[in-house]
Formats: structure tokens, sequence, C-alpha cells
């Protein structure tokens, strides 16, 4: 599955003095110290609070908020407003490498109404260009830009030339992601040749290899290698290892469109162990990628499948990651369209009850025939109320429901067996393993976006399930489905993998334990208007287990009793859940609404 390649955005770095990148320890031990000593709450306290919290941003972000909120109480004691919207584009910053956009927005955007308010303009400069970085990363070109230029304008003013680079080559970026790579280009062009005349040899790399891309993206492969070669030159020469890698898989890329597969060979080994040394995953998958290409080409299909091998490993990482960032820019969109409208509906209120006001001086009648109006409309805003509440619910029961079907403990077990089979050189397992889960995670992905599927596609998904884990513990479980030929499963839809809760409970709180084999029988039957799923196992059963953790399950059962209920209002009958103790494992039976396809 292809992705794009990633771009190099230029960020905002304010520094209160003059901190190296490459000394960062240890500028972060002295300012420690400097603390220590400068006990007095004034300004200058407040400068070494905010730039020990900025040198910790890629480190420990979580250990420098204490840092920030104490600059932010001085300076608000202080009531110096530099101080204020520099500590909370600090803590913006901090949210942001935490993947926590909407709390980073809300701290960019107090930043940058203190900013404005103190006449700070090189902060509200930078502050707009942290909100572009933030739209531009939920895929917000028009709001992106809208920051951008904000930015670029400021710095003009200010004649901030480093400022104006930034901002002139992230909106280069932008219009290259909308696919107009003309005026993209004209942008990255005009902040290189500022950076150049700056001589900063980090903005004059990224800058090349973004140009690079653009040329590659209008398929002008001879002049994007050109700059891409440039690229890997200077990154090399000033050592940063994440532009040099980037450049060195672009140019393998490049070279195999041009069909020169040993080049492309040679870099993409270059790129691979760069790559390996900064940890960067996303490289390393695009380095294996031209690697297998190339040897493919070359006529060494050994080689070629051990390296495509590698790639598939490397990008499904990629892919999960952005999978992540998908549904935590979904969530984050929700949240802020909440709150638009929420902020909507309060002034729509206002404004009626002004109106309200106004035409009850005029006449009693008007106003009892207006107060009859506000009555209805505010019955019917209840009820809309109502309504979005619901819709809330179900996006968010919808969030959870996948959440705990993408497991974290699950997803990073079956990897780990995965591994474990491989070290054990059982390849035929491995392979067995990692199909069955590749095609349980796509599954489960692909199906995020449904809310029913049909019956047939829900077992075929649960079986599957259940086949990874029995794996796991070495065949020590089996299983068995039966379903009443009274359901036609093409044509009766259900919620997807809703039985996927209780089976991980059988597994883990009742089977797993026991010495001998364990095993689960799941039966569905149609009761009129109602179909009953049940999850019968042998396990050691709850009383047994009640010293283990429940958390997880309670949490499960909990997500699908609001499925459940959400499907009830929708289809106007009731499910339920019921769990009956056997003498030697549990029975849990699930009944929700018959819904039929025709």
């Amino acid at each position: 599955m292809p992705y794009q390649t990633k771009r190099i955005r230029l960020f905002f770095i304010f520094l209160w003095g003059g901190l190296m990148a490459f000394s960062q320890e240890a500028v972060l031990d002295s300012l420690l110290k400097e603390l220590e000593t400068h006990t007095t709450k004034d300004t200058v306290r407040v400068s070494l609070l905010v730039n020990t919290a900025w040198n910790m941003t890629h480190t420990k972000p979580e250990d420098a908020f204490v840092y920030v909120e104490e600059a932010l109480d001085i300076s608000a004691d202080l009531n110096w407003p530099r101080g204020r919207a520099s500590a909370l584009r600090q803590k913006g910053n901090l949210y942001y490498v935490m993947a926590d956009n909407l709390n980073a927005m809300e701290a960019f955007q107090q930043g940058l109404r203190i900013a404005q308010e103190g006449g700070e303009k090189i902060l509200e400069a930078s502050l707009y260009g942290n909100l572009g970085n933030i739209h531009a990363d939920m895929k917000q070109n028009e709001k992106a830009l809208e920051n951008y230029y904000s930015y670029l304008a400021t710095a003009k003013e200010l004649d901030q030339l480093p400022d104006q680079v930034r901002a002139l080559s992230n909106i280069g970026l932008i219009y290259n992601d909308m696919d107009q790579y003309d005026k993209g280009i004209s942008f990255l062009k005009e902040a290189l040749s500022i950076a150049r005349a700056e001589g900063n040899n980090y903005f004059i790399a990224a800058i090349i290899n973004n140009l690079g891309i653009a040329y590659k993206d209008k398929k002008e492969y001879k002049t994007a290698l050109l700059y891409y070669e440039e690229a890997a030159t200077l990154a090399g020469t000033i050592q940063n290892k994440y532009i040099e890698a980037s450049a060195l898989n672009s140019i393998g890329k490049v070279n195999i469109l041009l069909e020169n597969y040993e080049v492309a060979l040679e870099r993409a080994k270059h790129a691979l162990q760069i790559s390996e040394e900064i940890a960067a995953v996303e490289w390393q998958a695009d380095a294996w990628q031209v690697l297998s290409t190339s040897y493919e080409q070359l006529g060494n299909s050994k080689e070629a499948l051990v390296a495509y091998k590698n790639h598939v490993q490397f990008r499904d990482s990629v892919l999960s990651e952005e999978k992540k960032a998908e549904l935590t820019r979904k969530e984050m969109q929700f949240q802020l369209e909440k709150q638009e409208a929420e902020a909507q509906a309060a002034i729509g209120q206002q404004r009626l009850i002004k109106n309200g006001v106004i035409i009850g001086g005029i006449a009693l009648l008007i106003a009892a025939v207006l107060g009859y109006l506000l009555y209805k409309r505010r019955r019917d805003a209840l009820e809309q109320k109502k309504l979005a509440e619901f819709h809330t619910r179900v996006a968010e029961t919808e969030l959870k429901a996948l959440r705990s079907q993408m497991n974290p403990h699950f997803i990073f077990n079956a990897l780990n067996s995965i591994s474990d089979y491989m070290s054990k050189n059982d390849l035929a397992t491995a392979n067995e393993y990692l199909l069955k889960f590749s095609r349980l995670t796509r599954a489960i992905l692909e199906n995020s976006e449904k809310k029913r599927i049909n019956l047939e596609e829900d077992l075929e998904l649960t079986q599957l399930y259940i086949q990874i884990e029995a794996l796991r513990l070495k065949n020590k479980l089996s299983h068995t489905v039966t379903v009443d030929k009274d359901i036609d499963m093409e044509n009766t839809l259900v919620p997807p993998m809703l039985l996927q809760p209780f089976i991980e409970n059988s597994i883990w709180h009742g089977i797993a334990h026991k010495d001998e084999k364990g095993h689960i029988a799941i039966s569905v039957k149609k009761e009129g208007d109602m179909v009953v799923c049940t999850v019968d196992d042998d396990g050691i059963g709850r009383d047994a287990s009640r010293n283990g953790s429940s958390a997880h399950t309670s949490m499960g059962v909990k997500i699908t009793e609001n499925r459940l209920d959400i499907l009830g209002r929708l289809k106007k009958a009731k499910g339920s859940i019921a769990m009956f103790d056997k003498k030697q494992g549990l029975r849990v039976e699930l009944k929700l609404p018959l819904e039929l396809r025709f």
C-alpha cells in the first residue's frame, strides 16, 4: 500500500538565550542548575523555566509541564504578557509533540490573544505558524494557509528573515499538497533564496529536499534528482541524518523510475544504514522498498524477497501509526465542530432573547405571540440538543469499540509471537500467523467506517481472532460456531466484532488459566424479532478469576452495552446482555434486534 513522501516542515524555535541544538543535554543541565540558584520569582526565572521546558520537548515532554505551569503563574503575578504568551506557546509545543492537537491548539490560541493584546509581534508571528502546523496536520489547507500568510505578513513587518523562510516554505508545502506545484515551487524558491543569504544550512537542506519532492510529483525526474543530490550532500555535511535519509531514499526511487537500478541500490543501502542509526521507521520502510525493487530488476530474487518482507513489516508499522493519527484527527475535528456548534447555538439563543425583549416592550399581544414562538424554538432546540448528544454518544462509542478491537496488548503480543516463531526458524507458522493477523487488522480498520456488516462476515472475523489467539496459546484452545438454520447469514446485519470482548474475556480470564485444553462454543439463533448470540466457555469461571484484573472485561462489557443501547434506540427494540456462571466456565447471552439487509 503506497503512502506519500513526507515533507519536511520548518518549525518555529524561539530561544531566550543563544542555545545550540548540538549541546542540548548540556544546556538542560546548566538551566536546571540556574533554576536551583535563581529562586526569585521574576522575569529571569520565567525565561529559565520556558527554556528548560523547551529543551525537554523531544526527550521528556511530560516532565516539562511543571516548568511551564510555574512560568505561567509567575508571569500572571507579574502581569507580564510576553512571559505568559511564551509559556503558553511552549505548553502548546509539548502537547503537539505528544500528538494532543486539541490541547495544543487551545494553548496556541490563548498565547496568540495575549501576544496580540501585549503587542508582542515576534511571538504573534510564531504562534500563527504553530496554528498553521496544526491545521496542516489536519489537512485543513485553507485554514493552514490563512495562518501561514498571517505569519509571513508579521515576519515581513518585523523584518525577521528566519521567520519569513519558515512561513514561505510551509506555504509552498501546502500548495504542493493541493497539487498546485508551480505556485508551491515559487514559494519554496523564494524561501531558499533568503535561507542561502542567511547561510542557514538546515533550512537550505530541508527546502532543497522539498523542492525535489515537488519536481518528482510533477514527474520532472531529472530536475528532482538534482535537488535530492544537493540535499543529501548538504545534510551529510551538517550531520542532519533525518533529511539525509529522506533525500537518499528519494534518490533511489527516482533512479528506479529512470531504470538506474545499481545507483538506486547503492543509495538505498546508505539510506537504510542512516535510518537504522536514528530509528526512523518510515525511512527504513522506504529504503527496504527501494532495495526490493532494485534487487528484483537486477535479477536477485532471493534478496528482493527478503527486502520486500522487511518493507512490509516496517510499512505496516507506519500505516498503523497513520491510522492512529487519522483517528486522532477525526476525534479532534469532531470536538472542534461540537464547540463551534455550541457557540453558534448560544449566540442564536442570545439573539432570540434580545429580540423578544424588544418586541415585548411594543405590545403585550406581540409579546405573547413571541413568547409562544420562543417556547416552540426552545423546545425544538432541546430536541436538537438531545439528538446531538445521541450522535455524540454514537461517535464516542464507535471510537471506543474500534480502540478495544485494536487492543495494543493484543497487537504487541501478536507481533511478539510472530517474532518468536521467526527466531525459532518456524517460518511456516510465522507466515500463517502474520497472514491471519494482517487480515484481521485490515478488516477491523476497514469496518471502522461501517456501522453494520452481515453476520457471515462478522463470524469469519470472530473465528479469525480466535485462531490467532489459539496460535498464541499453542493450540490450547478450540472452538465451534453454530448458526440456526432459520437465520440467513448473508442477509442478517450486526455491528462489527460485537462478541469479541466476551471471547477475549473467556480466553484470558478463563481458558488461559486452565492446565488442559479449553473450548469456546459460539451459537446464533433467532427468537422472534431478536437475534440471540451465545459465547459458552469451559474455563475456570468467574469465581476462580476474581483475584485477577477485570478492568478490561468491564470496559468491553460497558462498550458493548452502549452499542446495544444505541442500536435499541434506533430500532425501537431493547437488547440485553446476561451472564450465567457454570460449574466449569461461563456462558454469555447477548440479545440484539434482528436487522435484515433486504
